[in-house]
């Protein structure tokens, strides 16, 4: 048998981009399928009936498990008809994850994905989809890799990327608030399906430009004990909470397909739910064609944590009849033949169920096959577009005007009182707390050293403290840490007291990183971790009527308490990236005035303590999100502050006029909140948010201009998801209530 690691160098030797069809060059020109002047499905049928059903499952799983790294999912091609193992995991989040081209060409590092749902800004998120796919490209083109152990060459970069994760931030302890966008289902439901467009769809519309896959389908917010963790959820959060934002991202973004999480629902793991995959995902989302992969493990889990597979052959069945397509991140891959390492799961179900399995394999063969052709892979690279995009895109001066972008308006301004940001005048400055020297701190998931610079370290990342020390021109600037994101140790403490002594105005860089939240650590507090709270108390004890500001750096909400009140201005700064000390830097000092909206709730701490975190139920007090939370958050969802002020009015039910009252120029944000009357919440047997958005819409104003919006809305939308995740919309009163986070106006509308 020939070697995959082998064929996976096949196609490079020949000049082509990495997982094109060598064959259809070669021994299997002349067959239909390599023909691209037949329709898709018509060369999909040829290649599936030329293929065995041993190569079938050999593209389905992990092949030469012990030789390679599992996680990778390298499948075993077809070497007979010319087509190459494919790598099925690419992390597509906020960075390709492939090693470095070359010096300053190593793949843009963006935003956080909450930074990037503050902006509100359609646009923006889909030139992010834009940026992603042309740099993907040119990886696949250039047989560029994945940085992995062993012999990293072989995980060349194809053309399936994962991302966006799009999970509701259920809980601002949650582990992996860090990779998604929002606590709200629409929010992230819009971020992801204009990400998906700008990424899917190009110029060369015979083409993908590359496929999308969202993560993780579709109930998964906790960490610990994740792999044998299936919480019950019911009918009316799955459909309101779990499964909007999904909805919204196929519906409406047309994504490729989707990473089966490790958990579920109910006693079912996702990726054996055929309600939620054959179901809902495919006939629910119209999305027929939707690959589904599943999480690195995920179906071992099953045998060996939750412990809902009473064998092997069980774990096959279950998934494969579920529709699942693709198994992940298995050493000895349970749907695998044994002759290439595998457990013989598929083979056995074969046996055991005949039609039923042998239909169940050649339809998800079918919709990789189509999905394969639908990116190119199977035409000659000479008449394609994107076979042609090379390294100069990769993090090209355009792609890092557009990090810089969206790093500035990622920042969210909670507080500013006497207008004390931007910052005037002779100053001298004390920049104190650990993310005043942080790197890797201030990048989300995924973003990792062979990726981000050519040496495989953070050098080329700039710091808080390199961007203040070599621009600001006002005053000293001294950096002093202080302490360190999670340690006990105050030994620094004396230095930052005596370097906060000596300065004018005092910016503190605090809040999270790696160690306290990332995929696998859920937090255990929602307050600044380690010594950071005793520190900045000692500053501010030093330091009476002084002026404070605190950037606060995070994926999941950071709750302040008693230090809100003892700061001058306060701004949210998420993980902002490798531009984000600049864009700090320039908002801070420059005056760039381009700020978001809280993509999320931050609650109280002792609130948050209320809940128990494996506890799936919405609406149980004292609530969850903004839909629910019944008491006072420090901030509101939506919320966010700007150096000039607007005003709102009700023009008419569905029009609002945005004024900009203030001296400066500056960006504002409508958001609109759908509600009910009080009778039709007696007549509901089931819960009903609080409100719910709808609608948004970001717009620039100058100084003292106004201008109207008008928002479109079908009856559908003011609909409320019922017990059984139906949608109704109710007889009565409903209310429109138009915010910018600090000013409204409200519409009645009778249904």
């Amino acid at each position: 048998m020939v070697s995959a690691i082998t064929l996976l160098l096949s196609a490079a030797s020949m000049g082509l981009p990495n997982y094109h069809v060598w064959g259809c060059y070669n021994i299997s020109k002349n067959y239909p399928f390599c023909n691209p002047s037949l329709n898709i499905s018509d060369r999909v049928e040829d290649v599936m009936g030329r293929m065995t059903y041993d190569e079938m499952i050999g593209m389905m799983s992990s092949y030469e498990p012990n030789t390679l790294n599992s996680c990778a999912d390298v499948d075993a091609g077809v070497p007979r008809l010319g087509i190459p193992p494919y790598m099925h995991l690419v992390e597509v989040n906020t960075v390709i994850t492939a090693a470095c081209l070359a010096v300053d060409r190593c793949a843009t590092t963006f935003p956080a994905s909450a930074g990037f749902a503050a902006s509100f800004n359609r646009t923006l998120w889909n030139l992010k989809g834009q940026a992603l796919s042309d740099e993907m490209r040119a990886f696949n083109n250039l047989n560029g890799y994945r940085d992995i152990d062993p012999n990293p060459e072989q995980y060349g970069i194809g053309l399936t990327g994962f991302g966006p994760n799009i999970n509701i931030m259920r809980d601002p302890r949650w582990g992996r608030n860090s990779e998604v966008p929002s606590e709200d289902p629409f929010l992230a439901g819009t971020y992801a399906a204009e990400y998906v467009m700008g990424g899917q769809v190009g110029d060369d519309k015979r083409y993908l430009k590359m496929a999308m896959s969202l993560k993780h389908y579709s109930v998964y917010s906790v960490e610990t004990n994740r792999g044998a963790f299936i919480p019950n959820v019911t009918m009316h959060d799955l459909w309101e909470t779990f499964l909007a934002q999904f909805e919204i991202a196929f519906t409406q973004g047309k994504a490729s397909g989707t990473m089966c999480s490790y958990s579920g629902a109910n006693g079912v793991n996702s990726c054996a739910d055929e309600y939620l995959i054959n179901q809902v995902l495919r006939q629910n989302f119209s999305s027929p064609d939707a690959i589904v992969a599943s999480d690195c493990g995920a179906f071992g889990n099953m045998l060996t944590q939750s412990h809902t597979a009473s064998s092997p052959l069980d774990v096959s069945t279950k998934t494969l009849f579920a529709g699942t397509d693709a198994e992940l991140g298995e050493q000895y891959p349970f749907w695998g033949s044994a002759n290439a390492g595998g457990q013989d799961g598929i083979n056995q179900a074969i046996s055991e169920y005949g039609p039923k399995a042998k239909n169940a394999l050649e339809a998800s063969i079918r919709r990789q096959m189509k999905l394969r052709m639908s990116l190119g892979l199977f035409d000659p690279v000479e008449i394609q577009n994107y076979t042609k995009i090379g390294i100069e895109v990769v993090n090209s001066t355009a792609h890092q005007q557009l990090n810089l972008e969206a790093a500035e308006q990622s920042l969210v301004l909670l507080k500013n009182d006497k207008n004390i940001l931007p910052l005037t005048g002779q100053r001298d400055l004390a920049l104190i707390g650990p993310h005043t020297v942080a790197k890797q701190d201030i990048l989300s998931g995924y973003s990792r050293l062979e990726m981000t610079c050519w040496n495989n370290t953070y050098d080329c990342l700039p710091t808080m403290s390199d961007i203040f020390t070599e621009q600001y021109t006002s005053g000293k600037v001294t950096t002093t840490p202080g302490c360190d994101v999670n340690s006990m140790d105050t030994s620094q403490f004396g230095a930052a007291i005596q370097a906060s002594l000596a300065a004018d105005t005092i910016i503190f860089f605090m809040g999270l990183g790696v160690e306290v939240e990332a995929e696998g650590t859920d937090r255990t507090t929602v307050t600044l971790p380690g010594m950071q709270s005793e520190l900045f108390g000692a500053i501010k004890e030093a330091n009476p009527g002084k002026p404070i500001v605190l950037v606060v750096f995070g994926g999941g909400a950071v709750s302040l308490g008693n230090i809100i009140d003892q700061c001058d201005a306060i701004i949210n700064a998420f993980y902002p990236g490798v531009a984000g000390a600049q864009a700090v830097f320039n908002t801070m000092v420059k005056g760039t005035n381009k700020f978001g909206k809280l993509p999320y709730t931050i609650m109280p701490a002792e609130a948050v303590y209320q809940l128990d975190m494996n506890d799936f139920n919405m609406s149980k007090p004292p609530g969850r999100t903004y839909k629910y939370f019944q008491g006072t958050p420090e901030f509101p969802f939506g919320y966010g502050l700007s150096y000039t002020t607007f005003t709102v009015s009700c023009s008419s039910t569905y029009s609002v006029k945005v004024t900009n009252t203030g001296t400066r120029d500056g960006f504002e944000t409508v958001l609109v909140f759908h509600s009910v009357s009080d009778a039709i919440r007696r007549q509901a047997n089931h819960p009903i948010p609080i409100k719910s958005l709808i609608g948004f819409e970001r717009i620039f104003l100058k100084a003292q201009e106004s201008y109207t919006i008008t928002f479109s809305f079908q009856k559908n939308d003011f609909a409320t998801v019922t017990a059984d995740g139906t949608k109704r919309v109710y007889s009565g009163e409903h209310f429109l209530n138009y915010s910018t986070g600090t000013d409204s106006c409200s519409a009645t509308i009778s249904l």
